[in-house]
């Protein structure tokens, strides 16, 4: 595991002085000017999270005064500031660029400063007050939201309905505002997209041991699938079709990221649970979630609405929920989206919009996209149903044991996961006529 003591250091001794030295960080009232907002202290604790990062979270706690209170004069009281700072871990060059860190911290803070400007409802995510990005180390300055009511979900996976609901409800207004912008404000739209980098699927997979766990995984649902009780419900050609599909895991998720038109959007890229934070706000019963907030916009992309919906569906909820709840979530998802394009685009009712935003036309585009959020989920879950330890610097496993265990880890939970993901590709696929994609 990575020493973060260093980077403790530079937060509190480099980045947070010069922030406040610069105006980046200051009173929520302005100060007057000639009167200095200085420092009084500062405090930086590593983020217990459960569930999988990819870079290291840092809550900052920063005490600010007006240069009157330092010199005993009579002054407003001093204000605090709660912060969230997350780091690149420690990685050589290698690594950082396998990793598309650099894009990846690019990309959201074009989410913050351009995207969500131009939507208008900065108040529905963390504030952002700064980047930096250097050769092997990049870091983003947010607000603490967890001062405003806001926690992650305390499960990890298979997400209960009340937050599924909220979550797709949420997504859809998203996407729907994205469309607005779209269709509404097309020169504007374009200028922002065209600025996107794809942070994940660019180039080539490197890492030749995480390309054979990739592989591994959809072989692994396929064989779960045979031994579970779906097994006589998905013909034996069509589990060869996916296997053939899933023979390069990569390649098929390159493809599924492009854009196509007409439904091609902003989407955030990455709309999991460790991505998401819930308030709760119901008197009566304290524990039932009654708002949801994304975050984290680092693999943002122009593509199908669906690699988000698909991406959410597969690896944070579970089929407890699907087997029943499958039609109602989606409509509850499209319902959402067509009735904020309406509303941004100015059309009384969503039946009013082009015919490419019909239920139909979104419910063939899951059956299409679904397999890349399996595609994820495969080799994904094990590590939600079965934390491991995640190097940065070097190999854990040889190759051989890191497919070994892809075999096994999350065991029957997960299989159980895995196998219902195929019978719903198949049903979807069989629906529309459609064999593997």
């Amino acid at each position: 595991m990575n020493d973060t003591t260093h980077k403790e250091a530079y937060v509190r001794d480099v980045l947070i002085p010069g922030m406040v030295a610069r105006g980046q960080l200051s009173f929520n009232e302005p100060v007057p000017a000639g009167v200095k907002t200085l420092l009084k202290s500062v405090e930086v604790k590593p983020l217990v999270t459960n569930g999988f990062m990819l870079t290291i979270p840092f809550v900052v706690t920063v005490v600010l005064e007006r240069e009157g209170s330092a010199l005993g004069k009579e002054a407003p009281e001093p204000e605090t500031l709660h912060l969230i700072v997350k780091i690149t871990p420690d990685c050589n060059k290698e690594m950082y660029e396998s990793c598309q860190f650099e894009t990846l911290f690019e990309n959201e803070m074009i989410a913050y400063t351009e995207i969500i400007p131009a939507l208008g409802k900065a108040e529905l995510y963390p504030r952002y007050y700064h980047c930096e990005r250097k050769p092997a180390e990049a870091l983003m300055v947010m607000s603490d939201f967890s001062f405003s009511g806001w926690k992650m979900a305390p499960m990890v996976v298979n997400l209960p309905m009340d937050y599924i609901m909220l979550a797709v409800t949420e997504l859809g207004r998203f996407h729907g505002e994205c469309y607005g912008l779209k269709v509404a404000h097309r020169p504007q739209f374009d200028s922002m997209i065209a600025k996107f980098k794809e942070s994940r699927y660019a180039a080539d997979i490197t890492d030749h041991t995480w390309k054979a766990v990739m592989t591994v995984a959809p072989m692994r649902a396929i064989k779960a699938l045979k031994e579970s009780r779906f097994k006589g419900l998905v013909p034996a050609d069509y589990l060869e079709k996916l296997a053939r599909l899933f023979q390069d895991p990569w390649e098929h998720a390159k493809g599924k990221v492009k854009p196509r038109e007409p439904l091609a959007v902003i989407c955030h890229g990455d709309y999991l649970r460790n991505n998401m934070a819930f308030r709760y706000a119901d008197a009566k019963n304290p524990a039932r979630p009654t708002q949801v907030m994304m975050f984290d916009f680092q693999t943002l992309r122009y593509a199908s609405p669906m690699i988000d919906y698909a991406a959410f569906l597969a690896n944070s909820t579970g089929y407890a929920e699907r087997e029943h709840h499958f039609d109602t979530i989606f409509r509850t998802y499209h319902g959402a989206l067509v009735q904020t394009v309406a509303t941004v685009v100015g059309v009384s009712e969503p039946a009013d919009l082009p015919p490419y935003f019909s239920y139909e036309s979104f419910h063939r585009e899951l059956a299409e996209y679904y397999s890349y959020g399996f595609n994820i989920a495969s080799a994904f879950l094990m590590i939600l149903h079965e934390p491991m330890e995640i190097s940065f610097t070097e190999n854990i496993f040889t190759e051989e044991e890191s497919v070994a265990d892809a075999w096994k880890r999350g065991g029957e939970p997960l299989d159980r996961e895995l196998a219902a993901m195929v019978y719903e590709m198949y049903r979807l696929h069989s629906q529309y006529g459609l064999d593997p994609v």
